[in-house]
C-alpha cells in the first residue's frame, strides 16, 4: 500500500524538498538514503514495489507538480525506509523526472547529490544526449555529491562507453557499472543494491586499485559516509549442504545454493563466467556463463587455475599452508581469472572470468568475495 503526496512549486528553478520529507510519514528515519534516476526508463526492472513488499514496508508517493503547468508532473518520487542487519534504516529513493526538461533535470541533479549513494540507470542510446545535458545543468565545481555511480546493462557489450569517455563537469566522479540486466527474480533490485551498497564500503582486505571515470583536471574524490549495506536474502550455510564426502564432492552439494552463490559472484562488472571448481579433479561441479564461449573459457581456466592451485599446496600441505593460500589471479590477453577457496571446503573453489576490457577487476574481486563469505 503507497501513500501519494502533492508538492506545488512557483519557483523558476525549484529546489528539490528535504531526502528525510519524502519517505513514509510513520517509517523510521533513515540513517542513509540511496537515490536511484532512471532518466529515459531504460531499467524496468527496478521496482521499489519489489523492494517494499519483500521487506514489509510502506511505499510512499510525492508528485512535485509547478503551478503553471500543474496537469505535467515535474518530478514522481517513490521511497521507502528498509531494516539493515545492523538495526539501522535505509531510505531509497527512486526519481522519475525528464532530462529534456531543465527544472526536472535540476531536480533529480539535487537529489542525487544530497545522496549517501547516487546512482543513474543508464545504458541506453540517449547517453550521450545526457552527457550533454548533465554538463548544461552543473556548472563546474559545483557537485558536491557522492560519487555518481553509472549502471549500464552488459548485453551487449561497450554500452558503457559513450560514459566512460564523456568529458564530465569538473568536480563530478562518475563510476561506470555494468550489470546483467533485470530478470523475474524478485530479489533482482534488492541484490542489486546490495552489490552497489559494498562498493561504497571499507573492505576487510584493501581491494586492487580501481580506475573510476574521472574530469580533467582531476579533483580529489569525494568518498561518500561509510554506511551498512542494505540487507541481502540470507543464504542458507553452504557448509551445511558441502559435507566431508571427497570421494564425491558432486553428490554432496545443494545446486540450489551453489546456483545462489554464483549469482552472486556474476553480478562483478564484465564477469562472463562463474563456477565452483573441485580443486583436485578440476572438475566443474556447478557453471553459470553469459556465452558458450565464456563456458569452455572457465573450462580451460578450471583446468589452469586447479593446476596452479595443486603446485602451490602441494599434495600433502599442512593445513597452515591451506590457509596461508587465500587466493589466486592470473590474465590472459583478453581476461583475468580468479580463485578463491570456500571457506569450509579448501577443496572446492570459486572461479570467475572477468573481461579485461569492459570489466572492474577490483570491483568484480571484491563482489567474488562477497559471494563466497555469503555461502560459508
Amino acid at each position: 500500500m503507497s501513500v501519494r503526496r502533492e508538492l506545488r512549486t512557483g519557483a523558476a528553478q525549484p529546489e528539490a524538498p528535504p531526502l528525510d520529507s519524502l519517505f513514509p510519514r510513520e517509517a523510521p528515519m533513515p540513517g542513509d538514503c540511496l537515490v536511484a534516476w532512471d532518466p529515459h526508463g531504460s531499467w524496468p526492472g527496478f521496482s521499489l514495489e519489489a523492494l517494499a513488499h519483500g521487506a514489509g514496508t510502506r511505499l510512499s508517493e510525492v508528485v512535485l507538480l509547478h503551478e503553471s503547468q500543474p496537469e505535467m508532473p515535474l518530478a514522481l518520487l517513490r521511497g521507502t525506509v528498509l531494516p539493515t542487519p545492523e538495526g539501522t534504516w535505509l531510505g531509497v529513493l527512486q526519481v522519475e523526472a525528464s532530462p529534456e526538461d531543465a527544472r526536472a533535470l535540476g531536480l533529480a541533479l539535487d537529489l542525487l547529490a544530497r545522496a549517501g549513494t547516487a546512482l543513474v540507470l543508464a545504458g541506453s542510446r540517449r547517453d550521450k544526449d545526457l552527457v550533454r545535458r548533465i554538463r548544461e545543468g552543473l556548472r563546474p565545481d559545483h557537485w558536491r555529491g557522492p560519487v555518481l555511480q553509472m549502471l549500464v546493462p552488459t548485453e551487449p557489450p561497450g554500452r558503457g562507453e559513450p560514459l566512460r569517455q564523456a568529458l564530465w563537469p569538473r568536480g563530478l566522479n562518475v563510476r561506470v557499472i555494468e550489470h546483467p540486466g533485470s530478470s523475474a527474480d524478485p530479489d533482482w533490485t534488492r541484490l542489486l543494491l546490495a552489490r552497489l551498497r559494498a562498493t561504497t564500503e571499507t573492505p576487510i582486505s584493501p581491494p586492487m586499485p580501481a580506475t573510476p571515470v574521472q574530469t580533467a583536471p582531476i579533483a580529489p574524490p569525494i568518498t561518500p559516509p561509510i554506511t551498512p549495506p542494505i540487507a541481502t536474502p540470507e543464504l542458507p550455510p553452504l557448509h551445511d549442504a558441502l559435507h566431508d564426502e571427497q570421494d564425491d564432492p558432486a553428490g554432496s552439494l545443494d545446486f540450489s545454493r551453489v546456483e545462489r552463490l554464483l549469482e552472486l559472484a556474476a553480478m562483478g562488472p564484465g564477469v562472463v563466467a562463474a563456477a565452483l571448481v573441485e580443486s583436485g579433479s578440476a572438475e566443474l561441479l556447478s557453471l553459470q556463463a553469459l556465452t558458450e564461449r565464456a563456458a569452455d573459457l572457465a573450462e580451460r581456466a578450471a583446468r589452469q587455475g586447479s593446476a596452479m592451485w595443486q603446485a602451490g599446496l602441494g599434495p600433502d600441505a599442512p593445513k597452515p599452508a591451506q590457509e596461508a593460500l587465500q587466493e589466486l589471479l592470473w590474465s590472459d590477453a583478453e581476461h583475468h581469472h580468479l580463485m578463491l577457496p570456500m571457506p569450509q571446503r579448501t577443496d572446492l573453489l570459486l572461479l570467475v572470468c572477468i573481461d579485461r576490457q569492459f570489466g572492474d577487476l577490483s570491483a568484480s574481486r571484491w563482489q567474488a568475495a562477497v559471494a563466497r563469505h555469503q555461502g560459508c
